[in-house]
C-alpha cells in the first residue's frame, strides 16, 4: 500500500551498499510489467510460420543486445559489457531453441505461448536455486520480457524505457535488471534504491562501473514510496532516507561536495608510483575480460594485467574460437602492454560460466563440478588449442599464464606436461618458443595445505580470494541468509593467505591477490602487511588503492598484520584493524570506506522511524 502523498514521515532503511556515492533527488518508481500471453493451438500447418517468427524473435532480440553491450561499452567500459554476453549465450543456447521449436512443432501451441512455457518452467528452477543461480533468474526474466515483446507484436503494455522528464531522478522498485538500466538516459538517473538483489550482482557490478550510486536489498522500501517523493540515497553506507529533514539534506550536500574532490584528488595518483613511504614497491595491476580494455587501464594507474579472464573469448557463440582467433586478442593485449606483464588465466568455464559450445551437463552442485582445470584437462583438444594461442602470442616476453582452481600437484604437473607437448609441437612447426611464466591460482584449501609443494612446481602463485573465503567458510556470499559470514577477516582466510606468501617467498617466487578483497581499503593495508607482492582489481579502484600504499610504511604494515594473525575471531581482527587504521584512511578521504555503520549486518531488514527501529518485510 503507498503512502498517501499528504503524509510526509521521514524514514531511514539500511541495504546493501552496491554502489558508493551520495545523491539527494526526486524518486522514479520503476513498475513491475506484466504481460498477457494467450495460448492456443494452431494448425500442423502453420508450425513452419510460428517457428520461423520464433526465429525472427531471436534474431531481433539479439541485435537488440548487441546494440545495448556496445552502448554499455562507451558508457561503462567493456568489462561490464559481458553483462550481456552470458544474455547472449542464453538467447542462443541450443536446449532453448529446440526446446519452443519441440512445442510449437509436436504440441502445436503457438510461439509466444510455447516461449512461455519454456522460460517460466526455466526461471522457476533457477528461483528456487541458491546462490548466484538464484540472482541469474534476473537475466532470464530480460530475456523473456524481450522476447514476449517481439512475440506479442508489441501490443502488450511492456514499456521497455519510462520516460523520465526531471532532471534526474533516483530509479527506486522491487527489482531492475541491466537490460532495463542500460536503456535509460545515464544523465537522468542519479541512483537506484532496489528491493531486491546483491552487491554482487550484475547491476550492482554494472552500476558501480557507470558511477551512479546505489543501494539494493532494502526489502519493501518501493511499496512504501511514491513517485516524486524526495529521497536522499547513501551507497557508501547502504542507507536510504525518504522525506528527510533539513539536518539530512544538509549534512550530505556536504557528503556529496567532499565525494567529488576525493574523485578529482585521486587522479593526482595515476602517474605516481605504487610505493610505500619506506621504499617497498607493490605491483597494482588490473583485472580485465577482452582485449579492448588493455588500451584503458594505464589512464587508471595500472601497472600491468593481472588476471585476464579468458572464457570471454568463448561466450556469446557457437563455436570454439580458433587458435588464430585467440592468438589474436591474446597477443594484442601483450604487445599494447609491452614491457608491462599480462597474466591471462586459462579457460575457467563452468560453475555459472557454461559454454554452449561445450556439452556441459547441469550439475546439482557445479561449482563444486566439471569446471576450469578438470574441464580443460579432460577435454585436451581445446586446452591444446589455447595453450598453443598463447605461446604464439607471448613473443614479447611479458606474458604469463596460470591455471585456475587448483587443488593438486598432479593437476599442475599435467597441465605443464601438455603446455611441454605443445611448445614442441610448435618448435616442429618453425615457430620460436618464448619464455612464459606458469603459475597456479589458490582457490581451494586443499592447495592451501600443500602449498609448499605446488611452489616448487611454478614460476608464481595467484589468490583468488573471492572462492577461497567461500570454499574454506562454506559460505555462498549471494545467500542473504549467510551472507555476514562471508568474512574476509576471518582467522583461517589471514593464515591460508600467510602461507601462501611464505611458500612463495621461500621459493624466491612472487604472489599476487585477484579477488574483490585486494580493492578493500581495510584488506589491502592487511594484504600488504602479510606480504603480497601484488594486487589486481577492477581499474578504477586502483588509484584509490595506490593512495592507501603511499600513505603508509611497509614495516608498520607488516608488524601490524602479524599482530592480527595472532587473534582466533573475526570481530577482534577487525576491531584491531579499525582501530589502526580507520583514522588513517579517513584522513586519506578514502570513499568507499564505511567509516561508521549504524545497523550491524544482522539489522540489515531493518528500518528505522523517526527514531525507532521497526522490521518491515519477511
Amino acid at each position: 500500500m503507498k503512502m498517501p502523498h499528504n503524509v510526509k514521515q521521514r524514514k531511514m532503511f539500511v541495504g546493501k551498499a552496491a554502489s558508493p556515492g551520495y545523491v539527494i533527488a526526486k524518486t522514479k518508481l520503476i513498475v513491475r510489467q506484466r504481460f498477457t500471453v494467450s495460448p492456443f493451438k494452431i494448425p500442423k500447418e502453420s508450425a513452419a510460420n510460428q517457428i520461423e517468427f520464433f526465429r525472427r524473435g531471436v534474431a531481433q532480440v539479439k541485435r537488440e543486445i548487441l546494440n545495448l553491450r556496445d552502448l554499455t561499452i562507451q558508457m561503462a567500459g567493456r568489462e561490464e559489457a559481458q553483462i550481456f554476453d552470458s544474455h547472449l549465450m542464453i538467447l542462443q543456447d541450443p536446449s532453448l531453441i529446440d526446446s519452443v521449436i519441440s512445442l510449437i512443432r509436436d504440441e502445436q501451441w503457438n510461439a509466444s505461448y510455447a516461449f512461455h512455457l519454456f522460460m517460466q518452467k526455466l526461471i522457476e528452477n533457477f528461483e528456487n536455486s541458491k546462490g548466484i543461480f538464484k540472482e541469474r533468474a534476473l537475466d532470464l526474466k530480460d530475456i523473456y520480457n524481450r522476447m514476449l515483446l517481439h512475440l506479442n507484436s508489441g501490443e502488450n503494455n511492456f514499456v521497455l524505457q519510462e520516460e523520465i522528464e526531471e532532471e534526474g531522478v533516483v530509479l527506486a522498485g522491487f527489482s531492475i535488471g541491466p537490460n532495463m538500466l542500460m536503456n535509460f538516459n545515464k544523465g537522468k538517473v542519479l541512483g537506484l534504491a532496489i528491493d531486491s538483489g546483491s552487491a554482487t550482482s550484475h547491476v550492482s557490478i554494472l552500476a558501480r562501473s557507470m558511477q551512479i550510486p546505489a543501494v539494493l536489498g532494502l526489502g519493501n522500501l518501493s511499496e512504501l514510496i511514491n513517485t516524486g517523493d524526495l529521497l536522499i540515497l547513501d551507497g557508501t553506507n547502504g542507507i536510504v532516507i525518504i522525506d528527510p529533514d533539513e539536518n539530512d539534506i544538509s549534512k550530505y550536500k556536504k557528503q556529496i561536495e567532499v565525494f567529488q574532490n576525493q574523485k578529482l584528488e585521486l587522479f593526482t595518483m595515476r602517474d605516481l608510483e605504487p610505493i610505500t613511504m619506506d621504499g617497498k614497491y607493490i605491483r597494482l595491476s588490473a583485472n580485465i575480460e577482452r582485449y579492448e580494455e588493455a588500451g584503458e587501464i594505464t589512464s587508471f594507474g595500472a601497472t600491468g594485467v593481472g588476471l585476464y579472464r579468458s572464457e570471454f573469448l568463448y561466450f556469446g557463440r557457437d563455436s570454439l574460437p580458433t587458435r588464430s582467433e585467440q592468438a589474436e586478442a591474446y597477443r594484442k593485449v601483450s604487445h599494447q602492454l609491452d614491457p608491462l606483464p599480462v597474466t591471462i588465466r586459462t579457460l575457467d568455464a563452468g560453475g555459472d560460466k557454461m559454454l554452449s559450445s561445450v556439452n556441459m551437463e547441469s550439475e546439482s552442485n557445479p561449482f563444486m563440478g566439471w569446471r576450469s582445470i578438470r574441464l580443460c584437462l579432460d577435454r585436451k583438444d581445446i586446452f591444446r588449442e589455447q595453450l598453443k594461442a598463447l605461446i604464439e602470442a607471448g613473443d614479447r616476453g611479458n606474458l604469463k599464464v596460470m591455471f585456475p582452481m587448483i587443488s593438486s600437484v598432479s593437476e599442475i604437473e599435467k597441465a605443464k606436461e601438455i603446455y611441454n607437448d605443445c611448445c614442441t609441437e610448435l618448435k616442429a612447426e618453425g615457430i620460436p618458443i618464448p619464455k612464459i611464466e606458469l603459475g597456479a591460482m589458490i582457490e581451494i584449501p586443499s592447495a592451501v595445505m600443500i602449498i609448499e609443494e605446488i611452489a616448487k612446481r611454478v614460476d608464481f602463485l595467484s589468490i583468488g580470494t573471492n572462492d577461497l573465503i567461500q570454499f574454506t567458510l562454506a559460505v555462498d556470499r549471494s545467500n542473504g541468509k549467510i551472507a555476514s559470514m562471508y568474512e574476509p577477516h576471518h582467522p583461517a582466510i589471514l593464515r591460508s593467505i600467510k602461507m601462501v606468501v611464505d611458500a612463495a617467498h621461500k621459493e624466491g617466487i612472487s604472489v599476487s591477490v585477484c579477488g574483490e578483497m585486494a580493492a578493500d581499503p581495510l584488506s589491502t593495508l592487511l594484504l600488504l602487511g602479510l606480504g603480497v607482492d601484488e594486487f589486481s582489481m577492477v581499474s578504477w579502484c586502483i588509484m584509490e588503492c595506490k593512495k592507501i600504499i603511499r600513505s603508509v610504511n611497509y614495516d608498520e604494515a607488516r608488524a601490524i598484520s602479524a599482530e592480527a594473525l595472532k587473534f582466533s575471531d573475526t570481530d577482534s581482527i577487525n576491531n584491531f584493524l579499525r582501530k589502526k587504521y580507520s583514522q588513517k584512511i579517513r584522513n586519506l578521504g578514502i570513499s568507499s570506506f564505511v567509516t561508521t555503520q549504524e545497523f550491524s549486518s544482522s539489522d540489515r531488514a531493518l528500518v528505522r522511524v523517526d527514531g525507532q527501529i521497526e522490521r518491515v518485510g519477511s
